[in-house]
């Protein structure tokens, strides 16, 4: 008699020992828990849109509204020539007091609209991928602290803006502050929240997007005095803009330029810098001004106007004709999900105080001050609103393949039990999926994310492993009808039969994916491809002949009493 082959040899004892099934199914629910829980414990970190690589990023300076174009020309100029230095920078661009060239992050985060003299947008080509060591994402990663350590002078506010791997989103955290209080009660509350951002790890750029409270003064002609002055109103107009502003006041011919040259005249910036913003010291800069009227007399252009504070209109921001206030941040080598939920956490615990807080749906929350009654509701967008919406899409598309893979699987075997042991093999494939993303992300340099890649990769996998558990029963239920094998040998036979086409058929998938793995949009499908196939075989040789056991047995039991009647 031919000595039984080792995997034959194995799975015929497994089968025959209740014990040996039990420590099986055991070690594979353990494997299964341990999984989750390096999910849940952010060792696996999820994140279903990371960046993708590119050749250029973004970064926006935003210092507090008055600041003038020297001190945002003078933060700029600090990054530029921190920048200057790494060799993968081919150019840069700054754009002052005005939007860069327009893509879809600038449209969705409302760049393309800001203007003024204490804004900047700086655009950083780099070389091309293949020409350059370290990718755009891990080049951010590093540069990111060095520059918002060093320049971020005047209280400047300076963020990194790559290309978004999926749809443009205002931030990878948004919490929307909406309530029917007065606009100002709006604003306090997202400024409370907004160190709750900071604190947490991982979070940068952090934002409150709303118009800071900044005096402004309106100057008005005392068209009286001028007169009186033996001055023109048109020639107070004109000091006050040449001094300023500045004008082109003459113009030079040169024999070697094919153009008129202009002369422009403007105070120096000393000159026209205020020490601070209060009428006083306006007036008293105006006073060092002097006009020649027409008696040849000298008049302090301080005597011929007058300064008033101004109420600068407030910029309300709406969303469905609700006012709200966002809080923005961005994630920097982490998953957007553990922040949300540790700041969420925060809100919830150092906001108690003051506010009644319940729980609203999944992740909002609603506050109730305890001193007005009036109602906040906070409300998550954002990356996490894209993600969440793929988890949903993606949970329906692997609900729906598990569900008609049963129903075919019951069909063609006629066997709910055999079906569900499919199906159940199949979903064990997912601890693979996860260890692989794990021991993925202990071997490279930056943070390697479960994708939403990753899903799609293990909603593919579902219709692999179910042919391999098919391969094993099919062949089984062969040799039990025409070899009249008793159930366990037939299954002992099959695994052993089926290992090597089944192994041959993983290792393709394997080296196929291995492909996909260092891109870092679908890196993920090439891992959860190999973590999963390579589990599916383990299963499928070891999980599965368990399963699909009993069935058989109560299959070809009943078939035996069958034919007996």
């Amino acid at each position: 008699m031919k000595k039984p082959k080792l995997i034959e040899s194995y799975v015929h004892a497994l089968l025959q020992s209740k014990m040996k099934k039990i420590l099986a199914l055991v070690v594979m629910l353990i494997a299964l828990a341990s999984s989750i829980w390096l999910v849940t414990s952010e060792h696996v970190k999820v994140k279903l849109l990371p960046n993708q690589f590119a050749d250029h990023f973004m970064m926006y300076v935003d210092l507090p509204e008055g600041s003038s174009v020297y001190e945002t020309k003078e933060v700029t100029s600090c990054i530029l020539n921190k920048l200057k230095s790494e060799k993968s920078i081919t150019d840069m661009s700054v754009f002052l007091g005005q939007s860069a060239p327009v893509d879809f992050s600038a449209m969705i985060k409302g760049r393309i609209f800001e203007e003024g003299e204490h804004i900047a947008n700086i655009m950083v080509n780099l070389k091309r991928e293949d020409e350059r060591d370290e990718n755009s994402v891990a080049m951010v990663h590093r540069l990111r602290p060095i520059v918002q350590k060093n320049c971020s002078l005047h209280n400047a506010n300076i963020k990194f803006v790559q290309s978004p791997a999926g749809p443009p989103y205002l931030a990878a955290l948004v919490l929307e502050v909406t309530s029917d209080a007065p606009y100002a009660k709006i604003e306090k509350l997202a400024y409370t929240i907004e160190p709750f951002f900071k604190a947490r790890e991982g979070v940068e750029d952090v934002d409150v997007l709303t118009d800071a409270n900044v005096a402004r003064y309106s100057i008005k002609l005392n068209r009286e005095k001028i007169i009186k002055s033996h001055l023109q109103i048109e020639q107070v107009k004109k000091i006050l803009y040449v001094a300023f502003e500045g004008m082109d006041i003459a113009y030079e011919n040169d024999a070697d330029t094919p153009d008129q040259i202009p002369v422009h005249v403007v105070l120096k910036k000393d000159s026209k810098e205020f020490t601070k913003a209060d009428k006083e010291a306006l007036l008293s800069k105006f006073a060092q001004i002097n006009l020649l009227n027409l008696l040849g007399m000298q008049v302090p252009l301080s005597e011929l106007v007058t300064i008033e504070k101004q109420s600068r209109g407030h910029t309300v921001y709406s969303k469905n004709l609700i006012p709200l206030v966002n809080v923005v941040g961005d994630t920097d080598g982490i998953s957007q999900i553990y922040a949300l939920l540790d700041i969420r956490k925060m809100i919830m615990e150092k906001l108690a105080s003051n506010y009644t807080i319940k729980k609203v749906g999944l992740l909002d929350l609603a506050l109730t001050s305890k001193e007005s009654g009036e109602v906040f509701h906070l409300h998550w967008d954002g990356e996490q609103k894209v993600s969440w919406d793929t988890v949903t899409d993606l949970s329906m598309a692997l609900g729906v393949a598990m569900v008609v893979i049963f129903f075919m699987m019951v069909i063609y075997y006629k066997n709910f039990s055999l079906a569900t042991g499919i199906i159940l093999a199949s979903f064990i494939s997912i601890i693979g999926v996860i260890y692989a993303h794990w021991f993925w992300d202990m071997a490279s340099e930056m943070p390697f994310y479960m994708t939403g890649t990753s899903l799609i990769g293990f909603i593919a996998l579902i219709g692999i492993n179910s042919r391999n558990s098919l391969l094993i029963i099919d062949f089984a239920k062969q040799l039990i009808q025409e070899k009249h094998f008793d159930v366990d040998r037939a299954i002992a036979i099959s695994v052993n039969t089926r290992a090597k086409p089944i192994l041959l058929t993983v290792l393709a998938i394997v080296f196929a994916s291995a492909l996909l793995t260092l891109d870092p949009v679908f890196g993920g499908l090439g891992v959860a491809l190999i973590g999963g196939t390579l589990a599916a075989y383990l299963v499928s040789l070891f999980i599965v002949p368990i399963f699909i056991q009993k069935p058989l047995h109560k299959e070809y039991s009943n078939k035996e009493i069958n034919n007996e009647k």
